[in-house]
């Protein structure tokens, strides 16, 4: 038996289910050189006997901690296991596309030079509607070298679930940083500003939008203070020349008052008052503009007089969405093997 050349890293907090869906699309792949490690916080519910599923299956190994340790550590936990030589990150909610593996291999082949390839990710509700494919809006290119590749990467980021990554990422970028709650846009974005990688558009992976997925529960922890943290990293970083660095930080600094505009609709619309509170005052305090702030007051008091509001902003939202969908180019992504 061949050695595995990939390690795809899975960790896991009490969805079993949704975990077998993620260790499946991993057995899918068109190349069979892989181990899948599933990392358990805890988890103290199934996830044991949908692991031993598996058991047949020496590609698949478990390892259960004794008591969580937190999300993001359990992420660079299993980091800081990886032996092969090349590694990926795969949430438990999330999954891969068959050929994942094989297309990543082939940039690596074509561009010896890049350290890791990221493939199309398809953002899906948890109905498994088409939401949004960012690496469509990229250049009809397949290679960056940093600066370049930051640049472009900034505000059109592709969730780490498509990105393969060889190990000597780690070798020049270190561990993942444990302040950060948006660790997969943070360590890409380091990435991308030290070292080469290829793309394809080719459709590689499954990010799923839910109400329980780690982005969806975080909210506004999930940008707030992170977000800054990377501005700052970006701002300080000793190899980005003052041009890169002024105009990387404005797009990251235009990119924060957006999330936080959008996170204080979401928050009204599920009326979180006291949330929606806080990321207003910080969409103030980040230089978000004006009129949006007193926008967002209007509706804040609106939503406190008339508590019926939230369903017209959860219209509105609802309707972005499929604006959204149709200016975008998604269709061509429709076809694609998305299974639930």
């Amino acid at each position: 038996m061949n050695a595995p050349l990939i390690t795809t890293i899975i960790p896991t907090f009490r969805r079993p289910e949704k975990l077998k869906r993620a260790i499946e699309s991993v057995l899918r792949q068109t190349y069979p050189h892989f181990q899948v490690c599933v990392y358990d916080n805890a988890s103290g519910d199934s996830t044991s006997e949908v692991a031993a599923q598996f058991s047949h299956d020496p590609r698949i190994k478990y390892f259960c901690h004794d008591e969580n340790i937190g999300a993001v550590e359990n992420f660079q936990f299993g980091l800081s296991r990886v032996e092969t030589p090349i590694f990926s990150f795969l949430s438990d909610d999330d999954y891969l596309l068959p050929k994942f593996y094989e297309i990543a291999l082939g940039n690596f082949a074509k561009h010896p030079k890049a350290l890791f390839s990221m493939g199309a990710v398809i953002d899906v509700d948890e109905k498994g509607q088409v939401i949004e494919v960012r690496l469509s809006k990229w250049p009809e290119k397949d290679y960056y070298s940093p600066p370049e590749g930051l640049l472009e990467m900034i505000g059109k980021y592709s969730n780490w679930t498509g990105i393969l990554f060889r190990k000597e990422v780690i070798e020049s970028i270190g561990s993942l940083d444990l302040q950060m709650k948006a660790i997969d846009v943070d360590y890409a974005l380091r990435a991308a500003a030290a070292v080469p990688f290829a793309i394809s558009k080719e459709p590689c992976a499954v990010f799923v939008q839910s109400a329980d997925s780690y982005s969806g529960s975080h909210g506004f922890k999930l940008i707030y203070p992170g977000w800054p943290m990377m501005i700052s990293k970006i701002r300080n970083h000793p190899e980005l020349s003052s041009g890169v660095k002024d105009k990387a930080g404005k797009i990251l600094q235009n990119e924060l008052q957006e999330l936080l505009f959008m996170n204080a609709v979401r928050s009204l619309a599920k009326r979180n008052c006291l949330e929606t509170f806080s990321v207003i005052s910080t969409f103030k305090q980040e230089g978000g503009n004006t009129y949006k702030v007193l926008l967002l007051i209007m509706f804040f008091k609106m939503c406190q007089a008339l508590p019926i509001s939230h369903l017209f902003l959860r219209f509105l939202l609802q309707l972005r969405r499929q604006i959204l969908r149709k200016v975008q180019t998604v269709s061509k992504y429709s076809h694609c093997d998305i299974y639930r």
